[in-house]
């Protein structure tokens, strides 16, 4: 699949500007929190309907978030001790 313009950027989509939404987190050039993305996904909402919900939002750019937000997590990733995993992942939970 050959890439898009936003998919080939290497900056971040998703910002904190001063004076928007009080430095909330936001998808780059819109009003539209980050975590609204999320939050609609772990809903159960498709990317289509986000995207119909939030037209401000163009599909490659949170195709990026997604994989950007990957990226960090998978940078950020706590190493446990063997047979600790059970336990990190119960700790997580129970928040």
């Amino acid at each position: 699949m050959p890439e898009s313009k936003s998919e080939s950027n290497t900056e971040p989509v998703i910002v904190r500007q001063t004076g928007v939404l009080g430095g909330r987190p936001t998808f780059r050039g819109t009003r539209v929190q980050a975590e609204i993305l999320f939050e609609n996904l772990a809903e159960g909402y498709s990317v289509d309907e986000i995207l119909e919900n939030f037209p401000t939002l163009k599909r490659d750019d949170v195709r990026l978030a997604l994989q950007q937000a990957c990226d960090m997590l998978m940078r950020a990733a706590p190493q446990v001790a063997p047979g600790r995993e059970a336990e990190a992942a119960h700790a997580g939970m129970s928040r």
